[in-house]
Formats: C-alpha cells, sequence, structure tokens
C-alpha cells in the first residue's frame, strides 16, 4: 500500500506543552507539513512552578525559521485556556486539532503524597484538557471536523509505584477520550490517546543515554499526526508508543462465571469459582466497547435451576471494622448488610440518612454493630474516619461507594458540573483513602476496594465527567495496589451493574427490578478475606455475572529507521490495530515497558550511523580480546580457580570461607549451583525457538521454572566445557504456551556430561507450530514434579542478608543484562532499583542448602518474585517423611513478605557420599 505525502494545509492546530520534548516535536512535524500552529507553553518548571515565554517563542522562531506559521502562547491551562483558543481565533480564525500533552510531576509514595501534590497534578492533565477540549469543541462542531490526541501513560493504564496522582490523572483522560469519541463521532470529531515512553523532561533522569537515544520524541510524532489527519478515521482508541513501536491497546473481558442470582449467590459460592472468573478462554473472551449485555445475562441466569454451590471454605469477617461511603440507600445499604452478616463492624456513611440502614443492621445483627457518619466525602472525610475510630477503635476495610450523577453532553456540560463528580467520586476516593492508609500501614492489614463503572472503562455519552472520575479511580486504584501489597494493603476495584436511586433514571423501563445491589455485594465480601485471591484486579458484575477486565496489546509494527514518516504510520494502521494474532496481555507498567525497552536495548542494526562502524568494530575487536582468555572460542566455556572463586563470592561466600575463595585450599571447591553459569556463557544455538513455534515474541517470555542434575563429584574447579542445546517440549497452554528447553554441558576432554540444565519459559500469545502439546524428547522426572511446601513448621530455616553489591557481583559471572546493575535502566523499566538475578538468588539458596544438608546431585524450583539487592532471604526446608533423600524448599525476601522461590525440591546423594567436608 503507497499513502500520499499527508499535509495539514489551512488547518490549525493548538499543541499544549509545545516549548519542549514531545510538544516541539509534534509543533515543528505539524508546521513542517502546512499547519499553522499555536505553540502553548507556561514555560515552568517540571513540577509546575514559574513560568517564562523563552520556551515558545524559540520553537516559533524555528517553525518560522523553516517557512512555517506559528503563534506562541504562554497561558496556563487550568486558569486561563480562554487564552489558549483566543491566541488560534486571533491569529488564525479557528481550531481543527487539539493536542492536549501539557503536564506536571510531582511523584512521591502515596503514604507521603499530599493532597496538593494529587491536586494539582490532576488539574493540570485532566482538568486541563477537559477546560480546553469544551472550548474548542463548538468549534469543532460548527466545522464539521475535529481531532483530538490526548496524552495518557503506561503509568495511567496499570498504576506505577510514586505515581498515584499521575496514574489517575492519565487514565481519567482515557475516560474522557473514550466519551469525547462517542460524542463527536456524529460531528467527524475523531479523539484518541496515546501513551508514549519518549525522551522528555519527565523522563531524561530515569532512563540510560542509550536507551534515552532511541526513545526520541521524533519516533512519537508521526502517530500523532496521522490521527490528526482528514485521512484518519480512528476514534476511541488507545495506543502504546515508543522507539519506533506502534500498537493499539484495548479492554478485554473474561468469559467470566455465571451464577443464579437468588439467595445461594453468596461470597462462597463467588469463592468456590474465583479461578474460573480470571479465565481467559478464546472462546468466550470479549473486546468490548461498552457494558456488557445485562439484559441477556439475566435472561440466563435468572432461569438457572439449581443453586449455586457454596464449596467448602467458609469466610467470617468477624472482628474487621468496614467503612463503606454511600451507604444509605442502594448499593452502599447492600454491602454494609452483607458486611454485618459476614461478622464486621461498620461504619455506615451517607451525606443524607445513614441512620435508617444503621438502624436495619443493628436489629437484625445486635447494636453497635453500625454506627452512622452523616458527613460528605469530599469535605468531611476525616469526621468519617474519626467516627469509625472513637466507636470501634481500628479501620480494616474500606469500601469507596458515594457518588453523585451530573449527565449532559459535553457541550453543555458547566464546569462545576465537571468539578462536582469528580470531587466526590475521585477526590473523595483519594482523601478518604489517605487517611485510612497510615492506619493501614501501623496494622499490616488493610482492605481498599474502590467503585468504578463501565463508563469509566469505556466511556458513555453524556457523562464525560462521570467517565474521567471513575477510569480515574481504576488508575489511583491500580498504583494503590501496587504500593500497599507489601504492607498487606489489598486494593482491588469492581464496576458494579445495579438498579439504585442514582442509576434508576438511566435504565431503561425493561431493566427494572431485574439488577439487585444484591447481586454485587457477596463479591465485596471475597475481596476483604484475609487471603484476598487477587490484587489490583478489575471485575465487572452484574445480575449473576462476574468477569475480569485487563489490556491486551496488539502485535503493533516496529520502524527502525531515525527518521519516522507519518505515511510509514498510514501505510501500515492497519497492522498497528491488528489483534488477530501475536497480541499481549499487559497487566503491569514493568511488562509494557521492559518490553518495549528490552527490543530497544536489543537492536543494534538499524538505528545506529554508518560513520561510527570503523569505532565500534574497535570496541569489539578490544572485548573479543579481553574474552579470548576465558573462552579460547566461541564453541566453548573455559574456566579455572578465578571464576570459581567470582561464582562462590556472588552467591554468599565471604574471605572466611577459605573452601570457597582460597584455590590452594585443600578442601577448594566449586559450589554446586555453579553448573548454570556454563550454559549461560555458551550455546550452540540448537534450540531455536521461533523454528518451533508461531508467534513467538522474545519480549512475552519469562524464565519460570529452573532444574539443574549434577553428574560428576567432585565437581571440577577448571576445564574447558561445551554446552548443547535442543527443545524438549512445547505445551500449549490455551493462547499461550511453555517452552521447555535442555542444556547438556560436557567435559570437551571426556565429552562426559558434567551438568544438565532444563528451564521452562512461559511465552505469552504464543503456540506450538501445530497448536498442540508437542514432546521432542522426554523430560527428567525431577524437573516436572511439583514440590508443594508443607503447612507445617520447617525443618530448617537460615536467613542470608544479601549484600546491596550481590547485583553487580553476580553480573560478571556472565549476564551482563543493565536491569541488574544499571538504577537508571531499572527505575525506566519501573523497578525500585536494579534487581538480583533469580540464578543468584537460587545460587544463595542452594549454599545454604548444601552447607545444611550436604551434596545433591538434582535440583528444581520455580521464579515467584524478584529480589533487590540488600533484602535479607529466608530459606525454608522440610525433609520427606517418606524420602529422606528428598528435600523441599522455598525461598521468602523478608522485607517485603513474599515468596520468591517456591516448588522446590532438592535431591541429596546418598548419605556416605554426602558429607561436604566444611
Amino acid at each position: 500500500m503507497s499513502t500520499d505525502t499527508l499535509r495539514f494545509d489551512n488547518k490549525v492546530v493548538i499543541i499544549t506543552g509545545a516549548g519542549g520534548g514531545l510538544g516541539k516535536t509534534y509543533a515543528l512535524l505539524f508546521a513542517s507539513r502546512g499547519a499553522k500552529v499555536v505553540v502553548n507553553d507556561l514555560g515552568g518548571s517540571l513540577a509546575g512552578s514559574g513560568t517564562s515565554n523563552k520556551a515558545a517563542d524559540l520553537v516559533v522562531k524555528e517553525i518560522e525559521a523553516n517557512g512555517g506559521i506559528a503563534a506562541a502562547n504562554y497561558d496556563n491551562i487550568v486558569t486561563n485556556p480562554d487564552g489558549i483558543l483566543k491566541t488560534a481565533i486571533d491569529n488564525f480564525g479557528t481550531v481543527h486539532i487539539l493536542i492536549n500533552n501539557a503536564g506536571i510531576l510531582k511523584d512521591s509514595s502515596f503514604a507521603k503524597m499530599s493532597e496538593s501534590a494529587f491536586s494539582d497534578v490532576v488539574a493540570v492533565h485532566l482538568e486541563g484538557s477537559f477546560k480546553l477540549t469544551k472550548l474548542c469543541w463548538p468549534y469543532f462542531r460548527n466545522q464539521n471536523y475535529g481531532r483530538i490526541i490526548n496524552t495518557a501513560s503506561p503509568a495511567g493504564l496499570y498504576g506505577n509505584f510514586g505515581q498515584a496522582n499521575y496514574s489517575a490523572a492519565k487514565l481519567g483522560l482515557v475516560g474522557l477520550s473514550e466519551t469525547l469519541a462517542k460524542e463527536g463521532f456524529k460531528y467527524n470529531i475523531k479523539c484518541n490517546a496515546i501513551a508514549p515512553i519518549a525522551r522528555s523532561r519527565m523522563t531524561e533522569n530515569l532512563l540510560p543515554p542509550n536507551i534515552l537515544e532511541k526513545l526520541s520524541p521524533n519516533k512519537i510524532s508521526p502517530l500523532v499526526a496521522y490521527l490528526g489527519h482528514s485521512s484518519n478515521e480512528i476514534t476511541g482508541a488507545i495506543f502504546e508508543v515508543a522507539a519506533g513501536f506502534f500498537g493499539q491497546i484495548r479492554w478485554e473481558r473474561s468469559g467470566g462465571v455465571y451464577f443464579k442470582p437468588n439467595d445461594s449467590f453468596t461470597p462462597e459460592a463467588i469463592l468456590n469459582k474465583f479461578k474460573d472468573i480470571l479465565i481467559f478462554d478464546a472462546g468466550t473472551t470479549q473486546h468490548p466497547k461498552m457494558l456488557n449485555d445485562y439484559n441477556k445475562i439475566y435472561e440466563t441466569t435468572s432461569k438457572f435451576e439449581k443453586d449455586n454451590d457454596q464449596g467448602k471454605e467458609k469466610i467470617d469477617l468477624k472482628g474487621k471494622v468496614v467503612i463503606i461511603t454511600g451507604a444509605g440507600s442502594g448499593l452502599g445499604k447492600s454491602h454494609a448488610l452483607f458486611y454485618a452478616k459476614y461478622g464486621a463492624k461498620v461504619v455506615v456513611n451517607d451525606f443524607r440518612d445513614p441512620e435508617s440502614c444503621c438502624n436495619e443492621i443493628n436489629a437484625r445483627y445486635g447494636n453497635n454493630t453500625a454506627v452512622p457518619a452523616k458527613c460528605d466525602v469530599f469535605s468531611e472525610p476525616e469526621t468519617i474516619v474519626d467516627i469509625a475510630l472513637n466507636h470501634f477503635g481500628r479501620i480494616d476495610i474500606l469500601v469507596n461507594n458515594a457518588g453523585i450523577l451530573r449527565d449532559r453532553s459535553f457541550g453543555k456540560m458547566s464546569d462545576k458540573e465537571w468539578s462536582d463528580v469528580l470531587n466526590i467520586h475521585l477526590f473523595g476516593t483519594f482523601k478518604l483513602t489517605k487517611l485510612c492508609w497510615p492506619i493501614f500501614l501501623k496494622q499490616k492489614f488493610g482492605r481498599i476496594i474502590n467503585t468504578t463503572s463501565t463508563s469509566g472503562i469505556y466511556g458513555n455519552f453524556g457523562q464525560a465527567n462521570y467517565a474521567a472520575a471513575k477510569a480515574a479511580i481504576l488508575g489511583l486504584s491500580r498504583t494503590l495496589a501496587i504500593e500497599g501489597a507489601k504492607h498487606n494493603i489489598i486494593t482491588n476495584v469492581i464496576a458494579p451493574h445495579a438498579e439504585t436511586s442514582m442509576t434508576k433514571t438511566i435504565f431503561e423501563k425493561n431493566e427494572l427490578n431485574k439488577f439487585e445491589p444484591t447481586q454485587v455485594s457477596p463479591l465485596l465480601i471475597v475481596l476483604s478475606m484475609d487471603k484476598v485471591p487477587v490484587i489490583g484486579e478489575l471485575f465487572e458484575i452484574g445480575a449473576g455475572w462476574i468477569g475480569n477486565t485487563r489490556w491486551q496489546r496488539a502485535k503493533g509494527v516496529i520502524c527502525h529507521d531515525q527518521d519516522i514518516s507519518i505515511e510509514f504510520v498510514a501505510n501500515n494502521i492497519d497492522k498497528i490495530t491488528d489483534f488477530t494474532e501475536g497480541t499481549l496481555a499487559i497487566k503491569s507498567i514493568q511488562e509494557s515497558s521492559m518490553s518495549i525497552l528490552t527490543a530497544v536495548d536489543s537492536n543494534n542494526g538499524g538505528d545506529d550511523n554508518e560513520d561510527d562502524d570503523d569505532e565500534d568494530d574497535d570496541e569489539n575487536d578490544e572485548d573479543e580480546d579481553e574474552d579470548e582468555e576465558n573462552n579460547p572460542g566461541n564453541d566453548s566455556y573455559h574456566f579455572n580457580h578465578r571464576q570459581v572463586i567470582l561464582y562462590n563470592i556472588s552467591v554468599g561466600a565471604t574471605a572466611k570461607d577459605l573452601q570457597y575463595v582460597y584455590e590452594n585450599d585443600a578442601q577448594f571447591k566449586v559450589l554446586p549451583s555453579f553448573g548454570v553459569i556454563p550454559f549461560m556463557n555458551q550455546e550452540d544455538g540448537g534450540l531455536n525457538m521461533p523454528q518451533i513455534t508461531k508467534n513467538f515474541n522474545p519480549m512475552a517470555l519469562l524464565h519460570g521454572e529452573h532444574y539443574l542434575k549434577l553428574n560428576q563429584f567432585p565437581i571440577p574447579t577448571s576445564g574447558t566445557l561445551i554446552t548443547k542445546s535442543f527443545p524438549i517440549a512445547v505445551i500449549d497452554k490455551g493462547k499461550n504456551c511453555v517452552i521447555v528447553a535442555g542444556y547438556e554441558t560436557l567435559d570437551q576432554k571426556t565429552q562426559k556430561v558434567l551438568f544438565y540444565n532444563e528451564a521452562s519459559y512461559f511465552v505469552r500469545n504464543c503456540s506450538s507450530k501445530t497448536g498442540q502439546t508437542k514432546f521432542f524428547k522426554k523430560r527428567e522426572e525431577f524437573a516436572s514434579k511439583m514440590f508443594n511446601a508443607p503447612s507445617g513448621t520447617p525443618y530448617f530455616e537460615s536467613e542470608y542478608k544479601t549484600s546491596p553489591d550481590q547485583a553487580s557481583i553476580y553480573r560478571l559471572n556472565g549476564d551482563f543484562n543493565p536491569l541488574h546493575i544499571d538504577p537508571v535502566f531499572a527505575n525506566g523499566a519501573h523497578f525500585q532499583r536494579p534487581i538480583l538475578h533469580g540464578l543468584a538468588s537460587f545460587g544463595i539458596s542452594c549454599k545454604i542448602l548444601y552447607e545444611k544438608f550436604g551434596s545433591f546431585n538434582q535440583v528444581k524450583l520455580r521464579f515467584s518474585n524478584i529480589v533487590y539487592p540488600g533484602e535479607t532471604l529466608l530459606v525454608k526446608a522440610w525433609r520427606d517423611s517418606a524420602d529422606k533423600t528428598l528435600i523441599i524448599w522455598e525461598t521468602w525476601s523478608l522485607d517485603r513478605n513474599c515468596r520468591v522461590i517456591s516448588n522446590a525440591g532438592l535431591r541429596l546423594l546418598e548419605s556416605k557420599q554426602r558429607n561436604p567436608k566444611l
């Protein structure tokens, strides 16, 4: 497909925050293609303070020097959006394209985030975009043409530590965009959102120089320009874009579980089927643009003959205290009654009549079960918390449910109608959660259930305010889930469908008296348990049906050109928006950004300048000379006492352990887990994953399990080794697969197998060539066993405090991934700091177990979580009662109270061979 040059002659574009970074790039590109550009920039700091005309003026001068047309504007998008539009009208007579790009950052952990830091970020990103878009709307309608591009962020889509404000604002923009797309459709007003990763003032201190070079804003602007062009017919879409990657994302909803909506629809019934709610089966998974067909669901569920299976587990919330906002009637009242039924003490908040609900609860479940809190959640959240603490002495659960509607078409919506809805929904949720957070931190327990809406997820005509607020709550919740997880503060989100006094006015006649609040409340009890089965999830619920909703990303396209044209996007837009194959289910900012950054960092071809070739070759020659000493050829791995000592130190040996660190010690040895090192350094290419699969994407690969077998004792402390790799199996798991790979490491002289490694890699959206599980070789029996840790007291426990320098040492064994050393790279990948290699955690654990139990010849484990250098690890071990040579073990991070290695087993040598002679 070929596309003519796309131009913007006689089109007027307003770009906010255009004095630098992305905004400047947009301005230069639009101007170079004939647009008349309003360059808006306040000229303030990244945190929003100060003003200066210089930034906008310089961009205008550059445009004019290149023969373009532009006008500078210095107005604040929040306090004077009228001035921005006035600049466009006074200079060019109208506006056709609006790019809401201005933004500020005020990052901090949620515990330390001030109310002003939250509101300021929401104001600039979300409220400012609303105000300026509303001013431009009449011009768009009257000329039957408008293009709006709003700037979201991966932090908004997935949540991000330290960015509760930014996450809320950015996902709020998605809800607003989806609504504007629906309302503007018949007027040829297209509205889309992008979630970019690019070099800017916001990212220049977060990413290393080599990555920043790849993340040029020039690689974002072609998509923005295409979305602003008259030929674009896409609306209501969201795109992830970075470093030449372009891919649309969309909502994906599980088929969910259907329950009979009667008295047997209980929390226990939901818990019994909970895992099924999370299944995204190809036959039932939906990709919606609106709420589910609840009338059709009710027709199905109401005809079920059998009551719901209650399962075996009982739920008890006795001793827990819950605050429920908006609980005087409707959903909130139903929630309150359910919590009281399950033993909780209830604070019934409502600004009208909480007493009636309290009276009903106390009459049913005993006096002092419920207490009223007649307060406004926006202006009096402190009073609600005080009532809870004064009456019950604690708070365990917070249900943010209060809400109002101020529906109106976007063109007629007043600023007050906008702010009233955001105040109650978003800011009320923020304020009350902020007050409860230190209480939850202190008691190391908290459960938060926030209420979004299908209007927030998919947008809805006449609800720009409500959709933005509800989407923003989802963005806020996802950051709360991330920040609270290690403190046992668990946040989840529901999007309910129920008939209440608030929603009754928008229900059709055929929907009345069907969708009871009691078809929603049981889920909240499950999400309040001590052992909540999920964290940070979104559930749609109503009419006896519950589904899980997440993001799905198209395979997309990558352009390796230094300068990407608008025409490249136009020619490839069908691929950018194609979800037929190679899709990824993305649920975290790490998954999203790391998949892109890894591809960027590993691509050394298309973007390099030819002028640098000689210099690069010289540097590579130096590296090869240095490596020659350890590896005589590319087809072998040479090691001696230096590699042995380095490895032993990297997994916990110290100067006191002469048997590990001094080559002349009589007992000098290498730790058994060294068997994983040779295959990391040398491998023959016998394993070709793309050759045995369909839709293989290395960015979607995760090292899940590992098995090591040792065939020689004692292990030599020097030698030249050869590793041969091969596929063992491709195991299909619905839309995903597991690739099992084998690695035989042989002594080059004897040709005997010294080590055998078997690694299981989980690959999303990938299958075998035939679409069926295929085995190439027989698996080792021990490698495929499950080793579930017993519930009893461990036979042995030992702590090891990792060094802050552990990752920097371990990487010298052969894995030079910057994720393990570069704090800027790690932060760009949304880890707090560099992480320890999983095989380092494995090595540390094996050293502890070896020194306790002696030599072993087989070990298998599953990587469950990351480890940060400096954390304290706890290794727990159990002897198998029937098999004395079997040790079942697991490793925990005590700092974050999470299991980092699970499903782990170790096979000891016979007792006469076992003594390590330490």
